[in-house]
């Protein structure tokens, strides 16, 4: 598409339009709030490399991973055209595969040979190079493979989360798991009904005002993938012996402090 419409406002030229009505709020911006609340996932990203600097690497790119998801976010929905939404989805791909090898890498020693973090990168590879030749032309099969790896790697990452979450003896910690996963949830939640029910939102009753749930389902999956990302750090740091505890920045953010320096792993 990418013409000039009726109104004096760009169409998208993008896979995927959300609910949010494009260039409502500023003529520059085609999604103002969906651009605005992506900003959420660049502050937890960033404050999480900040507060965890002592971790391995691993950690340090999962946290990054997401400041860098929200920059694409931004990018797409402020614009969505079609290269930037690749910006938005390829980014959250490799951020989730980052937080996979976290989960399955977690114990005092390496569980798996140099083929896994291997067959990891090519994992992310091939679903980039499928999404990126199937172009808007092929925007099913660009949406299928989007949507079907990035869900395969979110339920490995969910299965390893339950067996955390069952070995885990503090209850503290415990009740931080169950907080995350509602935020995850709940945000999921508000993402289906502005996705699937956007003639219902746009039309709601006694004139009130789209409620904008995909703005909120990114704060949502912000904090909940903070949050998620730093209790596996948790994790490792109990298996490598570490003492860990939480902390509170601010009194609103947590983050893990350990007793002893930085491991050697990475």
């Amino acid at each position: 598409m990418d013409n000039f419409s009726n109104n004096g406002t760009w169409s998208c030229f993008c896979v995927i339009d959300w609910c949010e009505s494009n260039y409502d709020i500023s003529f520059y911006v085609a999604e103002f709030f969906n651009s605005a609340s992506s900003i959420s996932m660049i502050i937890v990203g960033l404050l999480g490399v900040y507060l965890h600097s002592s971790f391995e690497k691993r950690f340090l790119l999962t946290f990054g991973s997401i400041a860098v998801v929200g920059l694409g976010s931004i990018a797409f929905h402020g614009t969505l055209l079609f290269p930037l939404q690749m910006l938005d989805e390829v980014p959250m791909v490799y951020s989730v595969l980052s937080l996979a090898y976290c989960c399955i890498e977690d114990r005092s020693y390496r569980r798996h040979g140099t083929w896994f973090p291997v067959s990891v990168a090519l994992y992310g590879l091939v679903t980039t190079l499928i999404m990126m030749f199937a172009g808007p032309e092929n925007h099913l099969l660009e949406f299928v493979v989007f949507q079907s790896s990035f869900t395969f790697v979110v339920l490995v990452v969910m299965s390893h989360i339950v067996k955390i979450y069952g070995s885990t003896k503090d209850a503290a910690i415990r009740r931080m798991w169950i907080l995350c996963g509602a935020i995850g949830l709940g945000a999921y939640l508000l993402w289906n009904i502005d996705f699937r029910l956007c003639d219902v939102m746009q039309d709601l009753p006694l004139g009130l005002w789209n409620p904008q749930l995909h703005a909120i389902w990114h704060v949502g999956a912000s904090v909940s993938s903070y949050m998620v990302t730093m209790l596996v750090c948790y994790n490792r740091a109990e298996n490598l012996g570490r003492n860990p505890s939480i902390e509170w920045k601010w009194s609103v953010l947590p983050y893990v402090v350990v007793k002893h320096g930085k491991s050697k792993e990475q």
